[in-house]
Formats: C-alpha cells, sequence, structure tokens
C-alpha cells in the first residue's frame, strides 16, 4: 500500500508573512544585478557577515521553487533572475495583509503609513490620491 504524502503544495502567492529576512536579502541582491549565481549572492551576503553557502543555496532553490526566482543552468552553475518585480512583491504583500489581516479595509494600514512619512512620501501619496479620484 502507498503511504500517503501529507505535505502541503507550496503556494506560489506571498502570503501575510511575505518574506523571510534571507528570502528579502536575496531579492535584493538579484534585483540589483539582473541575473547572478548563488556564489555572488553569497560573496555579497558575506560583507554583511557569516552565512553558510549551502545556507544561500538552499533557499535560493526553495525560492525558485516558489516562483519568487527563474533557475536557469549555465555551464556547471546556475543563473538566477527574479520572476517578480520588487514592486509587484509590495503589492502582494500589501495585498494579503489587507485582505486577510485588516479584512479587507486599507484605512489602518494608509493611517501607519502616513504616520512613516517623509516629505517625499506625502508628495507621491497626494498624486496616488489624485489618482484614486480619478
Amino acid at each position: 500500500m502507498e503511504k500517503e504524502s501529507r505535505t502541503r503544495k507550496r503556494s506560489k502567492k506571498l502570503g501575510i508573512n511575505g518574506l523571510s529576512t534571507l528570502e528579502a536579502d536575496i531579492l535584493d541582491i538579484v534585483w540589483q544585478h539582473k541575473k547572478i549565481t548563488v556564489r555572488e549572492v553569497h560573496e555579497t551576503m558575506l560583507e554583511e557577515g557569516y552565512i553558510p553557502y549551502t545556507t544561500v543555496m538552499a533557499a535560493m532553490n526553495n525560492m525558485s521553487q516558489k516562483g519568487l526566482l527563474k533557475q536557469n543552468k549555465d555551464g556547471k552553475a546556475y543563473v538566477y533572475a527574479a520572476s517578480i518585480s520588487r514592486d509587484n512583491t509590495a503589492k502582494a504583500i500589501v495585498d494579503s495583509v489587507v485582505n486577510r489581516i485588516l479584512g479587507g479595509v486599507s484605512t489602518p494600514l494608509v493611517s501607519h503609513l502616513l504616520k512613516l512619512k517623509s516629505n517625499d512620501d506625502v508628495e507621491k501619496l497626494l498624486e496616488l490620491k489624485k489618482q484614486l479620484n480619478k
């Protein structure tokens, strides 16, 4: 008799937890370089402090399985590129927070963002308000 698998399939969506700190750091590096290998990501991360190569490799492989990174073989190494833009990542995380935690009501989020504002942010928010009113 075959053993039934109890593992959950990985969702391709970013959830309320969004990204782990490691995933966010890796994505930031990938966004900066467009295409990059695990070794190059690891070397960049070493500048901030020690992290095992295998940890970076496993995280990038998992991110590829989640659909966050594209993985292409180039000779002996894999080359990675982001599957999702920085803006789309932020939108997906915010949408998830609004819908799953705030019950679809964005007012508390907007209120919080206004408290974090800078002068540049105020101008951008006013521009967004104009777009919403159209």
